[in-house]
């Protein structure tokens, strides 16, 4: 159900930002337009990545914190319990399951992304314009040469032949072309303009491609930011359930160390008084013996709060959150005892 209220939400989401994108379709400069939506996205990436960063220092802190606190726990005060009940001929072996590593990792499932760059194409429409210019220029001279029967080999053309006959092929362009007379200014500002025509429209065709591209790159780059924003939040809520739950946890352990310690004492306490039974078979008092009981009570408590697995497939442990509650209420019913 989670899942579903999730895709939903992202949905939302998508709608109402291509909304926002639409209503700016008709900006006069979508360059500056593009490199907006670019520039939202890669500031929002960041920020996220930045976030779940934090959110992953503080697990990892935690997890530390809990590792240290459940290390000296176990070699000291569950320790002193089992040597205690050992004496008084009560067994209490964890089989070293307790000591074993297990799984603490939360999934972050949603790949990384990249935001793209993009280039407004200015500059590549000046290189094709400058190109397409000079080939327009060639082209008129090219074929001013061919109908006025002058020779175009390379060998023939010379910088002194080029000026002696420039006005012939002007002339040719501002008239002979179509049977006038010809007028070499006319056709200087014809094969000028021409060239000019062709430079601007192939840099306009270059830039707007270019640009209504960029606009649907920047499109899609916005909208799987917010996508990834959504997802990672996923991420960081799951991170923050392990990281408080290894927070309740250190201070479950705190707790026990607390309460075992106390009973250890009382344990001591009744072994010097009335024996261990390696030494003596006697039946213990019976308040001795709901001190035993109580002892492995929470020494069955904790053990299983310190041996399930915090997380499980990238998620907190549904049953680590079972054992953590159990726990909760055997220290609520042991200080309820105690001060009642």
């Amino acid at each position: 159900m989670e899942k579903v209220d999730q895709g939903a939400k992202i949905e939302i989401m998508i709608n109402t930002d291509m909304q926002f994108i639409d209503d700016t379709e008709g900006v006069q400069d979508k360059i500056i337009e593009a490199k907006t939506l670019i520039e939202n996205s890669k500031e929002l990436v960041d920020e996220v990545d930045f976030a779940v960063k934090e959110c992953q220092l503080g697990v990892s802190k935690a997890a530390d914190d809990f590792d240290i606190q459940k290390r000296i726990f176990l070699s000291k005060i569950f320790k002193n319990s089992e040597e205690l009940l050992k004496k008084i001929g009560r067994e209490y072996g964890l089989n070293g399951k307790i000591h074993e590593p297990f799984e603490l990792s939360v999934d972050t499932h949603a790949q990384n992304i990249e935001i793209e760059h993009i280039s407004s194409g200015r500059f590549t429409g000046l290189i094709f314009a400058i190109i397409f210019a000079l080939a327009t220029f060639f082209i008129w001279i090219y074929f001013s040469f061919k109908q006025l029967n002058l020779p175009f080999e390379k060998s023939s053309l010379s910088l002194n032949f080029l000026e002696i006959h420039t006005d012939m092929v002007l002339t040719w362009i501002g008239g002979g072309i179509i049977g006038l007379k010809g007028e070499p200014m006319l056709g200087g500002l014809i094969l000028g303009f021409s060239v000019l025509i062709v430079a601007w429209i192939i840099y306009a065709i270059r830039v707007h491609f270019k640009t209504y591209k960029n606009l649907r790159l920047a499109k899609k780059a916005y909208i799987e930011s917010q996508a990834y924003s959504f997802s990672k939040d996923e991420c960081k809520r799951e991170m923050l359930r392990v990281d408080a739950h290894l927070r309740d946890a250190i201070i479950s352990i705190e707790h026990f160390t607390i309460m075992l310690s106390e009973e250890n004492a009382i344990l001591k306490r009744v072994i010097y008084v009335e024996g261990s039974r390696n030494r003596d078979d006697q039946e213990y008092h019976p308040s001795s013996k709901k001190v035993i009981r109580e002892t492995e009570k929470l020494m069955k408590s904790i053990e299983a709060l310190l041996n399930t697995s915090i997380t499980k497939d990238g998620k907190l442990n549904p049953q680590s959150e079972k054992v953590l509650a159990v726990a909760k209420a055997v220290y609520a019913d042991f200080i309820a005892r105690i001060y009642d």
